[in-house]
């Protein structure tokens, strides 16, 4: 059982990490916008531009966070009892989406009221999960690259059905690309594995 000093540190670390998540599935979303083919898919109907923005975006929080979910999984089932590791899984990933959904929701939607952002929250959670069934078949980090394309590739194609292009293979590759940049960053550069670390560490 973890102190209430402990909680309070490991919450403020999965606090941060959903911060950087948002800050990055942003960041990715701007790199995609440099590419030309974006740039018209946006630009056919600017009525519908900022919508599919936000669509895109939360496509990339969600890709993010189904990393995050499979990372620590693996990690915490590797280094501690099944029961244990599923405790703190459920722990991490609840408070890790339970932040970062609301407070996309938030941003993308500042001029609804708490009903409607309620309501579009409920909406992202059902999308997260519904993703994270399809993305869970396929493998990630493993030594078959096939597989791991193949996860990806079906990322940026929600990427692009986001963008209301889903058979456009320019968009879909560049969607690739970005994605697999992103993956790059999540695991080297943002605070993934201080946050499962702490966790691991509470339960010593």
């Amino acid at each position: 059982m973890q102190a209430p000093k402990e909680q309070s540190r490991v919450a403020q670390i999965v606090a941060n990490l959903s911060e950087q998540l948002l800050g990055l599935a942003e960041r990715s979303w701007k790199t995609l916008q440099e590419f030309s083919d974006i740039t018209q898919e946006l630009a056919k109907d600017p009525f519908t531009s900022d919508a599919k923005t936000q669509s895109a975006t939360a496509e990339l929080v969600i890709f993010l966070l189904h990393v995050c979910d499979r990372v620590s999984t693996a990690t915490f089932l590797a280094t501690l009892p099944a029961h244990t590791a599923e405790m703190l899984r459920n722990a991490f990933m609840g408070g890790a989406v339970g932040l970062t959904l609301p407070a996309f929701v938030r941003k993308a939607c500042p001029e609804d009221d708490q009903d409607e952002q309620e309501e579009t929250q409920a909406d992202l959670l059902h999308l997260y999960n519904a993703r994270a069934t399809q993305y869970g078949f396929f493998s990630l980090g493993g030594a078959n690259a096939v597989e791991n394309d193949s996860l990806f590739t079906l990322a940026a194609i929600r990427l692009a059905e986001a963008l209301d292009c889903p058979d456009n293979a320019e968009v879909i590759s560049h969607g690739v690309e970005v994605i697999v940049s992103s993956l790059g960053t999540l695991r080297e550069k943002l605070p993934l594995k201080a946050a499962i670390g702490e966790l691991i560490a509470g339960t010593k």
